[in-house]
């Protein structure tokens, strides 16, 4: 018959929950360890590239349209961030009376115009001096008349042609005038419309007058802003002589956070400004609402490139040349041999392998030999 031992499950008991304390504790010490966002090292293209600041502005900047006639507004089309086109009418003055006055010219002119007209083809005058020298050259050749008299009716004939051909010179002259005076009067008329220069957008404080409004001649009726963008970035001295036209590029603009635009070099401006930075114009693959005017960022232009290369995030770099590395649960401090830099990316010739974590969030947290729980990413 077996005897029961009481103090061996007593012991056993006392073991089970020993281990299960002790389990406890391990996963609460790891439950509370530092969480590091880790990425894993892999290859990928390296970027040869050059940063630069940049800023969008709008191609001849902001300009204030201004009307170059006095009146009344009829028409304004300059509602805040409304868009136009080339050759649209911004704004229109009332032009009733000079409509007016066009018309009176017209109706003047041509009932001038018609009378000297009349006159030239139906001259009396010219009709009977006509028909005197008609019948005085009967006379004379009947002998009843001196060949003086008929002398003196064809000089009195020529007299009358002579101011008939005079009246035509003026009436040439009066349509010569009438057109100028005429185009005198279509220029007003153009002074009274503030028309479109280019594509562009009214500012958001850009309307200047309204609808019935009384205003000046000279008096700015708009503040406008051209569709087309110049994005313009800033390329220190040292890498200027890198950058080609047509190399490929990346901005990110500070409205957008961290979504990036395609690019490429456009033109290459060969004057330095004051701090020795020279500037490159970018034609950006980005609608010209997306590209607001003052807009800031930074670029990344593609110098060269690099198949098969070990990279890493830019952001995980500290101290130029160092990143933490998650072994074993634990940080460690690695320096590297960095080769090329982009906008986010970093080769490393030398310090890390493919597959290892790398830290690539709140890397000034963490120190060597730290313990984390690892959290990895993307």
């Amino acid at each position: 018959m077996l005897v029961k031992n009481p103090s061996g499950r007593i012991l056993l008991k006392l073991g089970v929950v020993i281990l299960v304390l002790a389990g406890a504790g391990v996963a609460w010490l790891y439950s509370n360890r530092d969480v590091a966002r880790v990425k894993a090292v892999n290859r990928d293209t390296a970027i040869d590239a050059v940063t630069g600041s940049v800023i969008v502005n709008a191609d001849g900047g902001f300009r204030e349209l201004k009307s170059e006639a006095a009146g009344k507004v009829k028409i304004a089309n300059i509602k805040p961030s409304s868009h136009f086109k080339k050759g649209d009418v911004l704004v229109q003055l009332d032009t009733t009376e000079l409509d007016r006055q066009i018309a009176e010219t017209k109706r003047k002119y041509e009932t001038d115009k018609e009378r000297a007209r009349i006159q030239m083809e139906n001259s009396p005058e010219r009709k009977v001096a006509e028909d005197r020298l008609k019948t005085a050259k009967r006379m004379f050749e009947l002998g009843n008349v001196s060949e003086e008299d008929v002398k003196s009716l064809e000089r009195a004939l020529a007299e009358i042609d002579r101011r008939l051909k005079l009246t035509e010179f003026n009436d040439q002259n009066a349509e010569k005038d009438f057109k100028v005076v005429m185009e005198g009067l279509e220029l007003q008329r153009e002074k009274m419309q503030v028309v479109a220069p280019f594509d562009g957008t009214v500012h958001n404080d850009g309307a200047l007058t309204w609808e019935g409004a009384l205003i000046n001649a000279g008096q700015p009726v708009a503040l406008v802003f051209s569709r087309r963008r110049v994005v313009a970035a800033k390329i220190s001295e040292e890498n200027f002589g890198r950058v080609r036209v047509g190399q490929p590029a990346r901005i990110r603009l500070l409205t957008y956070g961290g979504q990036n635009f395609d690019a490429k070099v456009a033109e290459l401006l060969p004057a330095a400004d004051d701090a020795q930075r020279f500037t490159v114009h970018l034609d950006v693959q980005a609608e010209p609402d997306q590209l607001r005017p003052l807009s800031t960022g930074e670029v990344t232009i593609t110098v060269d490139s690099v198949p098969d290369q070990i990279m890493i995030l830019r952001r995980s770099v500290f101290d130029s040349n160092k990143v933490w590395v998650v072994k074993d649960g634990r940080v460690e401090r690695r320096t590297l041999e960095a080769g090329y830099v982009s906008l986010n990316n970093v080769q490393v010739r030398k310090g890390l392998a493919v597959g290892e974590l790398v830290i690539v969030d709140r890397v000034e947290e963490f120190r060597e030999g730290q313990r984390v729980r690892t959290e990895v990413v993307f």
